[in-house]
């Protein structure tokens, strides 16, 4: 449904201006873009929408980085890194944790000083069918909905990009979130060439935020029991909850001490397991999860993730969030554990990017922004012929420069800590060139000051 049946126009929109970063003013311009792909009989198969930042007081851009930054979904635009972090101007909320903020107007944005274009350029990007991109052949769908068709097309934006505004001999950086990362391991190797194609793109670094490869809900699982990869989360939403005491990183830093002796021991033996020691364990996973014993006894010492959206603040009539277990709604809000936080901050960012945003950027059409989308009615095609994380580890042993950010919220019950960790110290990555950080956040670690103000300077650390 739509006000008007609009032609297509691909546009470009440019537009300049100022942000504060660290006390000192960095001009900048913008070239907003769509950046319309092709099939071989030359038809219009979709377009994916660029948001690129320069710093304009830089005479010579051989040596200044470029990072391409995308979020996930799959079917997400790039409104949650733009207008949430890195952007020149972000959203400002109403209490410095940024949980269970009002949805409604009047919203606030702000200056952003944790921006980085004092350091580096930026390109965030809307892929087809999100944000302000478009599938414009709805027979073209597989294209670009799957894996490694995801993939292919960013890299055809990449080298796209890199013609366009002659910088190849930058230094490069790819920031994927959530399935931002599946999307960043394939890429990885796309990007550096291998097999027959030897088109290579040197990266210098990737960030992966709220790591979903390896991930239980189904993007290439690790051979890991789930329940071991999932506790840590569960035991930091109890902690919040029910301020239990010591620090949220003492307790989950012990509850991971857990998962990796006792526990895993525990659930290796199975039916073996002494009656005695069975008792001692489901006590031990009730203490960090918060769950009952019994519960924990129900399940087999493997309390599925869900109880503790469901359960641990049963008595209070209240229901967790999947991507940040600290937001909470009643129960029979109709949102589902993936809305219980996104139906919190969604309109705030909507109007973020759809007002002020847009209008700093001269962006002039009338399309709706998709935050979150899968319109075209078509399934995302998850078979890939390759393990996004092993792609990853091949693309660091080809190029022994590249080097690896993990960060996640302790509170992310979507893209867990414990897979993170795991994924660090199994993927097959050259420990010195692997760093990782956890912050007191959900799955966008960029939702609350302290957080927030952490990780960027983190970002920013890791490119200098």
């Amino acid at each position: 449904m739509a006000l008007q049946n609009a032609v297509f126009t691909p546009s470009v929109y440019e537009s300049s201006g100022t942000v504060m970063i660290k006390g000192k003013e960095i001009p900048y311009t913008t070239v907003c873009q769509d950046n319309v792909l092709y099939d071989e009989q030359g038809q219009e198969a979709g377009s994916m929408f660029t948001y690129s930042y320069f710093r304009s007081d830089v005479s010579n851009v051989t040596s200044r980085p470029v990072m391409f930054l995308f979020n996930g979904g799959p079917g997400s635009g790039s409104i949650w890194l733009h207008a949430g972090i890195f952007g020149p101007l972000r959203m400002k909320f109403g209490n410095p944790e940024a949980v269970n903020t009002p949805h409604i107007a009047p919203y606030f944005i702000e200056n952003n000083d944790l921006c980085l274009l004092d350091i580096c350029d930026l390109v965030f990007i809307d892929p087809v069918g999100t944000g302000w991109g478009r599938l414009l052949n709805k027979e073209a769908y597989d294209r670009f909905y799957g894996v490694d068709a995801d993939a292919e097309s960013f890299k055809t934006l990449i080298h796209t990009w890199l013609n366009r505004h002659k910088r190849w001999l930058s230094p490069k950086y790819l920031f994927g979130e959530s399935y931002g990362t599946v999307r960043a391991g394939i890429l990885s190797d796309k990007l550096t060439g291998v097999g027959s194609e030897m088109n290579g793109v040197g990266i210098n670094g990737i960030i992966l935020l709220g790591n979903a490869m390896g991930n239980a809900k189904g993007y290439f699982a690790f051979d890991a029991e789930a329940a071991l990869l999932a506790l840590p989360s569960m035991a930091a939403a109890n902690w919040y909850h029910n301020k239990l005491s010591g620090t949220l990183k003492e307790f989950v830093d012990a509850c991971y001490a857990f998962c990796e002796t006792d526990y895993v021991l525990a659930l290796f033996q199975g039916t073996n397991l002494k009656e005695s020691e069975y008792e001692r364990i489901a006590e031990k996973v009730a203490y960090f999860s918060g769950l009952t014993k019994k519960e924990v006894l129900k399940q087999n010492l493997r309390p599925d993730m869900a109880l503790s959206w469901k359960q641990l603040l049963e008595e209070k009539g209240l229901e967790l969030g999947r991507l940040d277990g600290r937001f909470t709604l009643p129960f029979g809000s109709r949102t589902g554990v993936e809305g219980v936080a996104l139906t919190q901050y969604t309109p705030a960012f909507m109007a973020a990017m759809c007002g002020p945003i847009k209008d700093a950027l001269n962006i002039t059409h009338d399309r709706e922004y998709y935050a979150i989308t899968r319109r075209d009615g078509i399934e995302w095609n998850f078979v890939s012929k390759e393990q996004p994380y092993e792609c990853l580890a091949a693309s660091m042993r080809r190029n022994p420069e590249l080097r690896l950010m993990f960060a996640t919220g302790y509170y992310d019950m979507a893209c867990k800590i414990g897979e993170a960790r795991y994924l660090a110290s199994h993927g097959g990555y050259p420990k010195e060139r692997v760093e990782i950080y956890e912050y007191p956040s959900g799955h966008m670690v960029y939702l609350g000051e302290e957080s927030a103000e952490a990780f960027a300077e983190d970002v920013r650390a890791f490119i200098q």
